[in-house]
């Protein structure tokens, strides 16, 4: 087939997508689902204002929109705060639909979706242009209300941008590491000095003193998380609803339907489900460039993420379509940007999705083939992996003693993953969507 009509086709395609591609067939921009992220946090507890500000500082997982409103944290009511039990899972229940009603959250989200304007209250489609990458034309009120086609684009943006609107809240709490650490080392050595006992060694009594003076060393956080997830309800009621009662052009007066809109009661957040997890960070007493805070930052972060990859585990409606990114020449490869962050590993396995109009001028997806990680090349995109790595490296070229580094230069340096084509690879281009069908534990 000739080239040239080949990568023109690529660009329209990927354009139907809601992808942007450069003149090389690699993947600029796309589609995200959009997140709203919020911390239960636990005034009084231990670091609780360490956990607050290191998670106003972890950003918003890049394979989503940042759709964070002003409000970030409220406090939480659960008097076992530290423990997993029905009771502080009640509490908290009760405290994110206070937190919600309150605080007219789903209204919110819409507002921020039309880019409500503070003065008139009045909305613009500029924000669904962005995301979604359509023409403003298609997109504008007045020519939808006449166009067929224009209707079909509410209708798309509707479905697949505000209908997937996320909030997730998540309950962090700190653990002691440097009191694990010595309970650990407490118990290797009195292992060590039984099994010297029994087998009449000093030098296994002398590795237990050794490996537990190395434990002492060990410093660093962990934190446990508990973590609920809510979707925007965005269904044709809810936009017919906002587009006929509430609608008018930003910098236009309309009292009434500013009105109406600030005391609207119709949208509202349906539950998803909820997953807990945790997560460590270990450093070297004797070398380690991260202050307690930058610890803190990076044990929330890869908590956060966790908690993502557990939800979308367990509830398709969160997993994340993401893209390809540049397909091989010989199209036996492609790159997607997606890594160890969104729990990739060898055994994992997608099916490529690529997209069709139907007759109503929407876009559908049909799965064209399968993809596997290739072993080895596959990203470690975790929050401050690569700074984690280059440390590690630094410290065996100073003499160091290194042991048990979770992290690897050459993994940590990649950009992207590299998949396997198992089938499909004449129907691949960057923009197509892979979705993993097969999550099995790391």
């Amino acid at each position: 087939m000739n080239r040239v009509f080949v990568t023109v086709a690529v660009l329209l395609l990927s354009l139907m997508a809601g992808a942007q591609v450069n003149e090389n067939g690699e993947l600029l921009k796309y589609r995200r689902s959009s997140l709203y992220s919020v911390l239960l946090s636990h005034s009084g507890l231990a670091f609780s204002e360490q956990i607050e500000s290191a998670f106003d500082s972890v950003p918003i997982p890049d394979k989503f929109n940042d759709h964070n409103l002003k409000i970030r944290t409220f406090e939480s009511t659960a008097v076992k705060a530290r423990h997993d039990g029905k009771e502080k899972m009640t509490d908290n229940m009760a405290d994110i639909d206070r937190f919600v009603t309150d605080n007219r959250i789903p209204a919110e989200l819409v507002a921020k979706w039309f880019d409500r304007d503070p003065v008139s209250g009045g909305f613009d489609m500029a924000l669904i242009q962005e995301r979604g990458f359509y023409d403003a034309s298609k997109v504008d009120i007045n020519a939808a209300e006449v166009s067929g086609r224009g209707l079909a684009v509410l209708g798309d943006a509707g479905e697949g941008l505000i209908g997937n609107t996320f909030m997730l809240v998540s309950d962090i709490t700190y653990v002691d590491k440097g009191e694990v650490s010595k309970g650990v080392a407490s118990g290797i050595t009195v292992v060590a000095g039984l099994a010297g006992l029994f087998l009449g060694s000093k030098e296994i009594i002398d590795a237990g003193k050794s490996v537990a003076d190395a434990t002492q060393e060990i410093d660093g956080f962990t934190v446990n998380i508990t973590s609920y997830l809510y979707r925007l309800v965005w269904d044709e009621e809810a936009m017919g609803t906002f587009y006929r009662q509430y609608w008018f052009p930003a910098g236009v007066e309309n009292p009434e339907r500013r009105e109406a809109f600030d005391n609207s009661g119709e949208f509202r957040l349906e539950y998803i489900g909820q997953t807990r997890t945790s997560a460590a960070i270990l450093s070297s007493r004797s070398f380690s460039t991260l202050t307690k805070q930058e610890q803190m930052v990076k044990a929330c972060a890869r908590a956060v993420d966790k908690a993502i990859v557990e939800l979308q585990r367990q509830y398709d409606e969160f997993k994340v379509n993401v893209p390809i990114y540049r397909v091989a020449e010989n199209r036996k490869t492609v790159e997607v940007k997606i890594g160890l962050k969104e729990g990739i590993n060898e055994k994992s396995e997608f099916e490529i999705l690529a997209p069709v109009e139907d007759e109503k001028g929407r876009i559908r997806y049909n799965s064209v083939g399968r993809l596997k990680p290739v072993p080895g090349e596959i990203w470690d995109n975790r929050f401050g992996a690569l700074e984690e790595a280059q440390m590690l490296e630094a410290a065996k070229a100073a003499g160091e003693r290194v042991k048990g580094g979770e992290v690897d230069l050459k993994s940590a340096s990649l950009t992207a993953t590299t998949f396997k084509v198992l089938g499909g690879s004449n129907q691949i281009y960057p923009g197509c969507l892979i979705r993993e069908v097969t999550i099995k534990g790391k």
